[in-house]
């Protein structure tokens, strides 16, 4: 790090003391009340195959489910896709093993997209229903709505969202930041999530490697000093932290060739797992952050100075 912006903010003259108050003010996390479920997106889901579900519900404990099924999904094909949606699964193409234990190269392609059936595929797919639990499902389902059922499905499947959201949260913390001391800072462009190759049409020269890479941010200052900010959250620990250090470490390094300052801003308590690790990012980067410092005012000091 740079060492003497990070001692004359904090007032201090010892080092230690400057990683170790890095340290101290990870944040325990960056969820808030919203990182849970996305309900619109839910809602959108589940109302995006309204119509398909209703004409499904017909299903629930039906005396004669297989000749029922076998109308539905030859006169009524837009509940073809529906069918994975109600096994919380996303594709429509897929390939099922018949059976591992003998023989576990018959392979069979099921295909839910909207179409009209052969007689084959009916029976394929009225065999698949049968086969995945999905019909026991339906004889024995204890609501007669396939639309609460999906709710929950929804629900569940959107945590595997979350990741995503965790990451979009510290972007968009971070943003709202940039915004903040952007007059200050003397920022005349701020471009969020772009190529490098953007800034070439400005007069930038940018290395070949690094021109289809992606930033987080990047600010043009007045005196034409381009600066790519970087953020990341780490909730857990494990290897990731230990090799993203190496990756910023080299990509400082590309960017000083092409004369383009790096600011990581990097907090979690995954870093709790490596402060090896952390102790190395901030002797070899020069300007990294936590939220805590961003909040201070030391990203404002860095803008500012850079």
């Amino acid at each position: 790090m740079k060492e003497n912006i990070y001692l004359d903010f904090l007032k201090t003259s010892d080092l230690e003391k400057v990683k170790l108050f890095f340290f101290n003010t990870l944040l325990l996390t960056n969820h808030d009340h919203k990182f849970f479920v996305d309900w619109n997106k839910v809602r959108n889901k589940v109302k995006e195959y309204e119509i398909a579900l209703n004409i499904l519900n017909t299903l629930i404990r039906n005396d004669d489910f297989d000749k029922t099924l076998r109308i539905i999904l030859n006169k009524y094909p837009e509940v073809l896709p529906c069918i994975p949606l109600l096994l919380a699964v996303r594709e429509y193409d897929m390939y099922v093993m018949e059976d591992f234990k003998s023989n576990p190269n018959d392979i069979i392609h099921y295909d839910f997209s909207k179409r009209k059936l052969t007689k084959e595929e009916t029976e394929q797919i009225v065999a698949f229903i049968e086969k995945t639990g999905l019909k026991s499902f339906f004889q024995e389902l204890s609501t007669a709505s396939l639309q609460d059922y999906m709710y929950g499905i929804e629900v569940g499947t959107d945590s595997n969202a979350r990741k995503n959201r965790s990451g979009s949260l510290a972007e968009e913390m971070l943003g709202d930041e940039i915004e903040k001391v952007k007059h200050e800072a003397k920022i005349k462009i701020i471009m969020a999530q772009k190529t490098f190759k953007q800034i070439e049409k400005l007069g930038f020269s940018v290395p070949k490697s690094l021109r289809e890479r992606k930033a987080d941010f990047i600010v043009i200052k007045e005196s034409e000093i381009a600066i790519d900010i970087e953020v990341n959250f780490y909730n857990v620990g494990g290897s990731k932290p230990q090799e993203i250090v190496d990756s910023y470490i080299h990509r400082q390094e590309e960017l000083k060739q092409a004369g383009i300052k790096l600011v990581w801003v990097t907090d979690g308590p995954g870093w709790k797992s490596g402060p090896n690790q952390l102790d190395k990012a901030l002797d070899e980067i020069d300007y990294i952050l936590n939220f805590k410092l961003v909040k201070l005012g030391l990203l404002k000091k860095v803008l500012k100075e850079i």
